[in-house]
């Protein structure tokens, strides 16, 4: 087994927590959808707990009022709470003050729920574009030490983007990036990592890959979410593409993390960076 850690990280978000759908899922009717991310995550947990792993949770602070024990019992387990915004808007769906008091409500929530200091921020959807670059100077004025949104790709984030852990100044202060994981091929950055593209893609190639990079010295970072582990979830009427992302293959992800997890290292994206509390 190689000794280079990876990074893992859950974005703890429910079923109907979808973004792009317009006015299919309003927030305002979220209430009424039955809850299924305690039940989701207690499987995720335990998958971590047999192979005896931390990850980072990227919790909705709309999750952490509704379910508070929830992330008490996250915590409890060794795992880092960082934040995933409050109503898993996309960054460039709000304005800067609109971004302010989504980011100060997601972690006044973590915090009432016992999920300690939070540190690491990760966008809705990677929703960091070049034009909400300044999303990072707020989060650094809140106490945000690193961030999690950045992708590399032309269709979602910039080609300009990092491809690995870095640096970036900001007017408050440096903010550590750990952008999405990516392989080149045909000239553009390809995800392979998490949710949709680890489904698709085959169990030895997500594995190999990884190991390449550990052995150069590279970390890698995987993502799952809760409803990826539910494949009797509610079904919502949504456009083709969107379809395909959310439910094509969820039988796939346990096999694939518990793999994951038997043959690599893994700890949360905090120690990862080298970040303190």
């Amino acid at each position: 087994m190689t000794t280079c850690r990876n990074a893992l990280t859950v974005d703890l978000e429910d079923w109907y927590h979808i973004c792009g759908t317009g006015r299919t899922v309003e927030v305002s009717s979220w209430d009424a959808y039955e809850s299924r991310v305690t039940r989701n995550t207690a499987k995720v947990l335990s998958l971590l707990r047999e192979h005896r792993a931390r990850a980072t949770f990227f919790v909705l602070g709309y999750i952490a009022e509704r379910e508070p024990g929830l992330i008490a019992d996250i915590a409890k387990e060794g795992h880092e709470i960082a934040t995933h915004g409050h109503y898993h808007r996309r960054v460039f769906e709000m304005s800067e003050e609109e971004f302010a008091e989504d980011v100060d409500r997601s972690m006044d929530a973590i915090s009432a729920a016992g999920g300690g200091r939070v540190i690491g921020y990760r966008a809705p959807e990677w929703s960091i574009r070049p034009h909400t670059m300044w999303a990072l100077r707020v989060l650094r004025r809140k106490g945000i030490r690193y961030d999690s949104s950045m992708v590399p790709l032309t269709r979602m984030g910039d080609r300009s983007f990092p491809t690995s852990p870095c640096s970036i100044p900001t007017e408050d202060g440096e903010i550590l990036e750990f952008p999405l994981t990516t392989v080149r091929c045909f000239g553009e950055h390809l995800p392979f990592t998490g949710g949709l593209p680890l489904r698709l893609m085959p169990y030895f190639y997500v594995l190999s890959r990884i190991r390449r990079m550990n052995a150069e010295g590279d970390a890698a970072m995987v993502y799952v979410h809760p409803w990826e582990f539910d494949t009797e979830q509610p079904r919502i009427e949504l456009p083709w593409s969107r379809r395909i992302m959310h439910y094509f293959n969820l039988r796939s992800t346990p096999g694939k993390l518990s793999g994951l997890l038997a043959n690599l290292r893994f700890a949360p994206l905090r120690e990862v960076l080298g970040v303190g509390h």
